[in-house]
């Protein structure tokens, strides 16, 4: 059986996400599995990040000021690098988390407020079922 810190060993996780809060919440949860994580507060930082390397996993919330989640989403998919990169949608607002459900492109929808295992558990899962 794979542990979790050689699952998740030189993965890279993009975090974009406004709440500086919740932020620092998860990057630290999921650096304690060895992942090696960046973040982005807004639409647009998240943007430019995508465009320097090209994350395992994207943890996206939905309502972002400057670019929203799906606005985000659009270009993530456009590029050949990123195109097939697992993303879990996060949001407070449930009409947001059931437009992500409806489009299909998420690998897993939160809702806020959640625990940082939540997020740990679905991107550990996103990494074994979508290696990239």
């Amino acid at each position: 059986m794979t542990s979790s810190s050689s699952l998740t060993a030189q993965k890279e996780i993009l975090i974009i996400e406004d709440d500086e809060p919740l932020r620092e919440m998860l990057a630290p949860a999921l650096r304690m599995t060895g992942l090696h994580v960046r973040t982005a507060g807004d639409g647009l930082a998240g943007l430019r990040l995508l465009e320097a390397y090209e994350p395992d996993v994207v943890v996206l919330d939905l309502n972002l000021p400057i670019a929203t989640g799906f606005d985000v989403l659009k270009e993530l998919r456009a590029v050949a690098k990123t195109r097939l990169t697992p993303v879990i949608a996060i949001s407070g607002m449930d009409e947001y988390l059931k437009a992500a459900r409806d489009h299909g492109d998420f690998v897993a929808t939160i809702p806020k407020p959640f625990e940082p295992d939540t997020v740990v558990r679905a991107v550990e899962s996103a990494i074994k079922q979508y290696p990239i």
